[in-house]
């Protein structure tokens, strides 16, 4: 019988989520959020939500990443996908030209997110939860 590592599998599920996460954080960091307050104006919400953005993507996968109450930058993260799936993507299951479905990284995201608050962050956390 194999050997099982549940906890090395949760590590990789955080840090896989949150360095993908972080990575368009920066991105925001470089370039602002106006592109995004434009959208939720578009949608009728109010532009200030945009800066929510930087708690979604910065602060929740640092959480993530190092295991800081990780079921609570899970519930950041899935709050974060249903904003930008409200705003970005009106078709839920519309296809890309490839085969997949256009807001599939979001799909993987929620995934992740589902599995990090439903099991914690694991043995390797910094604060288990």
């Amino acid at each position: 019988m194999p050997k099982s590592f549940p906890n090395f599998g949760l590590l990789m599920l955080r840090l896989t989520l949150g360095v993908c996460l972080f990575m368009h954080g920066v991105a925001k960091i470089m370039n602002g959020v106006g592109g995004i307050k434009g959208m939720l104006g578009a949608k009728g919400l109010p532009e200030f939500i945009a800066y929510g953005v930087y708690l979604g993507e910065i602060v929740a996968p640092v959480m993530i990443i190092l295991g800081l109450f990780c079921r609570i930058g899970a519930l950041l993260v899935l709050g974060l996908c249903g904003i930008i799936l409200y705003v970005a993507y009106p078709d839920l299951t519309a296809m890309s030209s490839h085969g997949g479905f256009t807001a599939e990284i979001l799909y993987l995201y929620i995934g992740i997110s589902l599995c990090l608050l439903v099991c914690g962050g694991g043995r390797f956390a910094i604060v288990k939860d």
